[in-house]
């Protein structure tokens, strides 16, 4: 070996130990001050009692925030919101770990017993638990701009809830997720200093982007996600997620019916809903039915949007053909091998939680967008009366029409399956 070639060893092997020793000492920084605390103030906030509020705070819980989508039970409206819900985000990007949805029922040793009416607020609008730690997921970059008296009457109604016990196991954070904690990537919104008042209620763009930005999950669907930071894009709001509903899991095409991106929202002609009149945007929005005819998939959750005041869904549209239209295809709906490959119940059971669980609840044992307990009724209606049923819809209802969104085949396996819900097992698409 000749002494020149002695010498670049020599220069890579130092080089190759330096950055050994760095990427060490980096892993141990993370390790060390990944969850340090943020130095900030408490608001002093006191959370109403009226029933005026409560009914407010239930409405933002259930049906506009849908704060349940994470932390109720089983991921449904119907259970209390004990958490425990699994977001497994190793596979997503670089892989972020595994988090617990938080138990936020008023129990004082798992919940949410022993915080303040400020220290929600500040989780809620500024992302800082109760111990001065960011939270991960908490969408506060969408709450940071709820109106005081909106997130007082959220915390109130959680206030009133039954308290469960439920200790949920600790996060399990990637080293990537801990760096992006330790660089000051991901960390807490800015400080509310000052009142947060909602603009006054009305057919307005106003009232319509306070809805679509900070009262409501629009702008977590629709638009995409810097998965770097954890916010969104500035420059393309509303054109589409990035955040898959349905995730494709290993060794398997999918581990739901269906896979689906957040639409294009904005007023693109082509790519966007420039070309829906606000007729077309209250049917999409109310029933889930499309210019074209199509229902949208269960993703969507029109079964509870629909239960807004339709004052409330016109501003929206007003808003929504405010902003700058944004050329951007989004993918279309894929659908899994359950839909080539299934038969019988089986494919049934696809489409029923693909399409209507929303509105009539897992297994059709009800939901609060419908009274209707699918399940108790399901074998009083014959097949033919219920299938015309499912293809015509019912708008008085909010019962989308399916002739133009399902087969033959798709329509009596689907009845097949709504046949079995008053049995005590469960038929499960995945």
């Amino acid at each position: 070996m000749t002494p020149p070639f002695k010498r670049i060893l020599k220069i890579l092997s130092f080089i190759i130990g330096a950055i050994l020793a760095l990427l060490f000492l980096l892993v141990g920084y993370v390790t060390v001050s990944w969850d340090n605390s943020v130095d900030r103030r408490v608001p002093q906030m006191n959370a109403p009692t009226d029933s005026a509020s409560m009914a407010r705070g239930r409405f933002l819980y259930e049906t506009s925030a849908q704060c349940w989508q994470c932390h109720g039970e089983n991921r449904s409206p119907a259970g209390l919101p004990s958490g425990g819900a699994v977001e497994d985000l190793r596979d997503l990007g670089p892989g972020f770990g595994v988090w617990y949805i938080p138990n936020i029922t008023p129990d004082k040793e798992t919940g949410i017993g022993t915080w303040t009416d400020g220290e929600l607020v500040r989780l809620l609008r500024e992302g800082i638990k109760k111990d001065g730690r960011p939270a991960f997921i908490m969408p506060s970059e969408r709450f940071n701009g709820l109106s005081d008296d909106d997130v007082l009457s959220l915390v109130a109604y959680l206030r009133s809830l039954p308290a469960v016990r439920n200790s949920v196991p600790p996060h399990e954070p990637s080293l990537v997720a801990k760096a992006l904690f330790s660089f000051g990537i991901m960390k807490a919104q800015p400080e509310i200093k000052e009142v947060v008042k909602a603009p006054p209620r009305g057919v307005t763009v106003e009232w319509g982007k306070y809805l679509t930005a900070h009262a409501s999950l629009c702008m977590d669907c629709h638009s995409a996600v810097d998965l770097s930071t954890g916010q969104f894009y500035k420059d393309s709001l509303l054109s589409g997620g990035n955040f898959p509903f349905g995730k494709k899991g290993p060794g398997q095409p999918y581990d739901a019916p269906t896979f689906a991106f957040g639409r294009n929202i904005t007023p693109d002609p082509e790519t966007g809903i420039g070309s829906w009149t606000e007729a077309q945007f209250l049917d999409a929005v109310r029933i889930g039915i499309r210019p074209d005819g199509t229902v949208l998939v269960g993703h969507m959750p029109y079964a509870y949007i629909g239960l807004w005041p339709d004052d409330d869904l016109r501003a929206v549209f007003q808003y929504l053909k405010s902003v700058p239209p944004v050329r951007k295809l989004i993918p279309p709906v894929e659908f899994g091998k359950i839909f080539s490959e299934g038969r019988g119940i089986v494919l049934g059971a696809a489409v029923f939680d693909t399409y209507c669980k929303s509105c009539h609840g897992e297994a059709g044992k009800g939901a609060p967008p419908t009274k209707l307990v699918l399940a108790e009724i399901a074998n009083t209606i014959d097949d033919a009366t219920l299938e015309k049923f499912i293809v015509q819809g019912q708008s008085s209802l909010r019962m989308p029409g399916f002739g133009k969104t399902l087969s033959r085949d798709q329509l009596s396996d689907l009845v097949a399956y709504i046949r079995t819900l008053n049995k005590q097992k469960v038929i499960s698409a995945r």
